[in-house]
């Protein structure tokens, strides 16, 4: 388990889960409240982030749409930041994520997972001219990460104590340290490229390495069966009806990936 995730697992015993209570535990609960609310990220577009009217906008938010508009409730967006998501589910501040939650066995262990609704490529991004064929050649670089984050994770563990690894509260600003040169490279996804290149269209970056390849599901706290199912079924319905893979083209510009069936250590649905 990550040192972050034992620090969140800390916290959130000595808050107390009582207080989770607080969130609806089942789908006629959010129906009768009225708003269903969906953490989102706030600062990491095409994914999540303030548009120029100051509203939240983004891949995740336009599926969040399409969950209040099935339930027949209205959206009750939360932004936050990566650090921040597993303890604003938990603590009942939201009843789910859309955060660009990867999928991964550690933090199976403290949230419920859907099947995915979005994929990426975590990677690492520095100018061209810089060499960088394996994580060993940025051992002696500043390297550039949002903490807590896919990304941090990887390089953290795939480079010595005595590395330089500059911790960011948010993507944003990961992505600020890179262009401006605070940081010789950043742990990255494949949608940080879309961002740079809106900013600096002729700029001199590229991918460098890939960690691997991340699935994105709907995070939940544990044990709510009648939501997790209701859930599954509803992204199971916006891929077949093309609404997920129009959401796709719209703010990523691709394709929808191949799903996986099954993502080791992490269970679609409550056992």
């Amino acid at each position: 388990m990550s040192k972050l995730l034992r620090r969140s697992v800390l916290t959130l015993a000595l808050l107390g889960l009582g207080v989770a209570a607080a969130s609806a535990q089942t789908v006629d609960e959010i129906k009768k409240r009225g708003v269903v609310r969906i953490g989102v990220l706030s600062e990491l577009p095409p994914w999540g982030f303030l548009d120029a009217s100051g509203n939240l906008a983004g891949y995740d938010v336009d599926v969040g749409k399409l969950i209040a508009e099935k339930l027949g409730v209205k959206p009750e967006f939360v932004g936050m930041t990566v650090a921040a998501r597993i303890a604003q589910v938990m603590t009942g501040k939201v009843d789910m994520l859309l955060a660009t939650m990867g999928m991964y066995p550690d933090r199976a262990k403290v949230v419920q997972f859907t099947e995915p609704y979005a994929g990426l490529k975590i990677i690492m991004l520095a100018k061209k001219s810089q060499k960088i064929e394996k994580l060993e050649d940025a051992a002696n670089l500043r390297i550039g990460v949002t903490r807590g984050s896919a990304q941090d994770t990887a390089i953290t563990a795939g480079l010595p104590k005595t590395a330089d690894i500059r911790r960011f509260d948010d993507d944003s600003a990961a992505i600020q340290g890179l262009i401006t040169g605070q940081v010789d490279a950043i742990g990255a996804n494949t949608t940080y490229m879309i961002n740079i290149n809106k900013v600096m269209p002729n700029n001199d970056f590229e991918p460098k390495l890939t960690f691997n390849e991340q699935w994105m599901g709907v995070a939940t706290k544990p044990g709510q069966k009648q939501l997790n199912e209701w859930l599954n079924g509803f992204i199971d319905e916006i891929k077949a009806n093309g609404q997920l893979e129009a959401i796709s083209q719209k703010w990523i510009g691709q394709p929808l990936p191949q799903f996986p069936a099954s993502v080791p250590g992490v269970p679609y649905t409550v056992q």
